[in-house]
């Protein structure tokens, strides 16, 4: 039943960007090394604090939600973001020990406000996410576990999301906004994104 689902859910042109609305944009095949099926959904947002001194960066900031399938058929979700500047956005398998090394590499954990803004607002929260080497400038929300501070996984705040829509990520003197509304419906489309709990 899941070797059909992977086959159900395999674009045409796989890991090809395609357009869905202004600033929305998927992302979708199968990893050939890992057997993983993934769905990226691309939302862009705007720079609200950038530094004084900063150049404007190449590209503008993106959220990202990333809906992944193993060959076992586990579901998963996980929440990107960045500030701009990241042009990598292809999917990046998860490592493994044929990688070339029996360790997982470490990534540096940061603390990034979240505020949501909607009908109401409240109270910001800060929670820890992971900064990436690959793409560098990409910061994954980090999941509970013992390698995390966090108590709520990604999918707990997407509940906020349905009721507060707007998503202020600062860090670093930096603030990025998101209105989320178009990547929330397109994750309930989509049929691996159930791990979602949209």
């Amino acid at each position: 039943m899941a070797a059909l689902l992977l086959l159900c859910v395999a674009p045409a042109a796989e890991g090809q960007t395609s357009p869905l609305a202004p600033g929305l944009s998927r992302i979708a095949g199968t990893d050939p090394a890992s057997g993983i099926a993934y769905t990226r959904l691309l939302l862009e947002g705007k720079l609200l604090s950038p530094p004084a001194s900063a150049e404007p960066p190449s590209t503008t900031p993106t959220l990202i939600a990333q809906c992944t399938q193993r060959p076992n058929g586990n579901l998963l979700f996980e929440l990107f973001a960045n500030y701009g500047g990241v042009e990598d956005t292809v999917f990046h398998r998860p490592w493994q020990p044929s990688d070339g090394s029996l360790f997982a590499p470490t990534t540096v954990k940061v603390n990034i406000t979240m505020e949501f803004l909607g009908y109401t607002h409240v109270k910001p929260v800060t929670r820890q996410w992971e900064k990436l080497d690959t793409p560098a400038g990409q910061f994954r929300y980090n999941p509970p576990s013992r390698a995390s501070s966090n108590m709520e996984d990604s999918t707990f705040y997407l509940q906020y999301l349905k009721a507060l829509p707007t998503l202020r990520l600062t860090y670093a003197g930096k603030t990025v906004e998101f209105l989320t509304t178009p990547l929330l419906d397109q994750v309930r489309k989509e049929p691996l994104c159930k791990a979602s709990r949209l």
